[in-house]
């Protein structure tokens, strides 16, 4: 008799507990933060949790018809690779146009490299601005910034005053770009 009154007492015990834990669940299930939801980006692995995409933002002038391609790392790549690549067409003019690359949503560029055509008979291109969007934080690779930041390959010599980009074909091949160094601090910073 005594120990079904204790197993009474337990077994209330135990309901009331379980009450309380489901009570508490539905309580912080329901009220989240909305000020985290909407005014703060939370960082999984290489995503962002919210709808903002990184714009590369170019202002150039391309004499010819050529094609442009921005390849991009994250977090999880170490090389630049096919499966993230963007590519523009790019109509020869001998006027300043933008060119913007959007960036898949919710990825973080650790690392870019510009393909900066494949006509081998492109006149010299005057490379006028550069800069990455993020929301509306923008960092602009102005004084020098390109220059220290991003290195041409040997398919591309650069001017660094005159701002103008001349490609070559070297023994039949032609890829002329630029390679970033480590962006993320600079990325990681446009995300506050």
């Amino acid at each position: 008799m005594l120990l079904f009154f204790y197993f009474n007492i337990f077994n209330t015990l135990m309901k009331f507990f379980l009450q309380i834990i489901i009570l508490v669940l539905l309580v912080t299930c329901k009220y989240k933060n909305p000020k985290t939801d909407i005014h703060e980006s939370s960082i999984i692995g290489n995503k962002i949790d919210r709808e903002f995409q990184f714009e590369v933002i170019m202002d150039v002038v391309v004499k010819k018809n050529d094609k442009f391609h921005l390849f991009y790392k994250d977090l999880n790549a170490k090389d630049y690779s096919a499966n993230r690549v963007l590519e523009k067409k790019i109509n020869g003019i001998d006027q300043i146009q933008t060119i913007i690359f959007l960036i898949p949503a919710e990825v973080i560029p650790t690392g870019l490299r510009i393909d900066f055509g494949i006509n081998y008979s492109q006149e010299p291109i005057a490379l006028l601005g550069f800069k990455i969007r993020y929301d509306k934080n923008e960092f602009d690779f102005n004084e020098n910034k390109f220059e220290q930041l991003f290195r041409p390959n040997k398919f591309v010599n650069y001017n660094e005053k005159t701002k103008l980009i001349t490609t070559t074909s070297i023994q039949g091949q032609y890829d002329p770009n630029f390679e970033s160094i480590n962006l993320e601090e600079i990325v990681f910073s446009m995300l506050d």
